[in-house]
């Protein structure tokens, strides 16, 4: 039994966002195989208790530490960004010293995040799997260019650029590379002869086919996770962009996930706008709505909302630079525009389509099903570790 250690800046869990959920996925769909083991090392999520779900696994044990205090501005003397920086604390560097003296068939860095331990595995004769969650020499500088304020952008781009270098040292030192897109692996296929694609593994429950009928709301749902500067700032334009229209057609927005209290405040007392913060079950919610949003254009990547409304059986409206990573079949099974305005339009018309809302949700469902099941991760994750 080949023996995997996992090296997550941040653990997987509890599963409330993106890069948990992507993360979670590959490790149960690898551990399935019965024939690796893998021991987890990170950092307990800042304010979040693990939960059992990941670890209660089979093959699968764990170690974490604690999260580093203060906001790491001892990056800005550093050539590491910040989150790394912080992430790559004394007591995990101690810990993980420890363990590396163990006998690994492969060592797996997960996120350009957790990569501020890289001059500890330079020496090292293991393989080195890269898990890319995004490609950060692309996306980070365009996060920068959108902040306002000189000074904070000047930060937010010499960060950027900080990733971008750290980002190719980890492609550079890795036997393989693991990204969600085939837009990112061209991207890394410029620096690394090994790279796979490896779409998310919906490890939720799948609902059974519903029908939606006059009597559901006519409302939407957004699903997120907005405690990063960017998905805030997504949120806010989303907000600015859709909710007038939405307003003026008499159709809700139901938004699921921590937000700021700048934020709500600036929406108090609108009927047409619901904060709900994060629920432990969002599928009674799904029930309630019309359609899932997936307007996002900051920060790149792979949405993972577009799998739980998939497989909720809601059909999903979304701009298309937001869905990127869907293959042209299930790009026609959604509706789609190319910016906020487009996109206020297209609800619009066909929020009380109810045929054609039914006819959308069925034909996604059946198609994330066969690619994004257990079964397709276990394959993937077989060819990178096993072959």
């Amino acid at each position: 039994m080949k023996q995997i250690l996992w090296i997550s800046g941040r653990i997987p869990s509890p599963l409330y966002s993106g890069d948990a959920l992507y993360s979670a996925g590959l490790l149960e769909a690898l551990v399935t195989t019965r024939q690796v083991a893998v021991h987890v090392f990170g950092t307990q999520r800042d304010g979040h208790r693990s939960d059992d779900k990941l670890f209660d696994l089979p093959g699968v044990t764990s170690s974490m530490v604690r999260p580093a205090s203060g906001i790491g501005l001892g990056s800005l003397l550093s050539s590491l960004p910040r989150d790394a920086y912080k992430l790559a604390s004394a007591s995990f560097r101690k810990d993980l010293s420890d363990i590396l003296d163990k006998k690994w068939d492969w060592i797996v860095i997960d996120h350009a995040n957790s990569a501020g331990v890289l001059d500890m595995l330079k020496d090292r004769r293991v393989p080195i799997c890269y898990i890319a969650h995004n490609a950060e020499g692309l996306v980070r500088p365009m996060i920068a260019r959108e902040f306002e304020g000189l000074a904070r952008r000047a930060v937010m781009r010499l960060d950027a650029e900080k990733y971008r270098r750290l980002e190719r040292q980890i492609v550079g030192l890795a036997d393989a590379v693991i990204c969600i897109t085939s837009d990112d692996a061209s991207y890394f296929r410029r620096f690394s002869g090994n790279v796979h694609v490896i779409p998310p593994v919906y490890l939720g429950p799948v609902s059974p086919r519903r029908t939606i009928v006059d009597a559901c709301p006519r409302a939407l749902v957004l699903v997120g996770s907005f405690e990063w500067a960017a998905k805030q700032r997504n949120l806010q334009q989303i907000l600015d962009g859709l909710v007038p229209t939405l307003r003026r057609n008499g159709i809700n927005l139901q938004v699921v996930g921590v937000v700021p209290k700048a934020i709500r405040a600036r929406h108090e007392g609108d009927s047409s706008v619901t904060f709900h913060g994060r629920l432990p079950d969002v599928r009674p919610l799904f029930d309630t709505c019309r359609g899932g949003l997936v307007p996002e254009v900051l920060g790149g990547g792979f949405k993972l909302k577009i799998l739980d409304y998939a497989f909720a059986g809601l059909p999903i409206f979304g701009l298309r630079p937001a869905l990127t990573g869907m293959a042209p079949e299930e790009h026609s099974a959604m509706f789609e525009a190319e910016n906020l305005s487009g996109l206020g339009d297209l609800l619009v018309r066909n929020i009380d389509d109810l045929g054609a809302l039914n006819a959308s949700q069925i034909e996604l469902q059946s198609l994330a099903a066969q690619r994004f099941g257990l079964a397709a991760g276990i394959e993937r994750m077989s060819r990178v570790f096993l072959r």
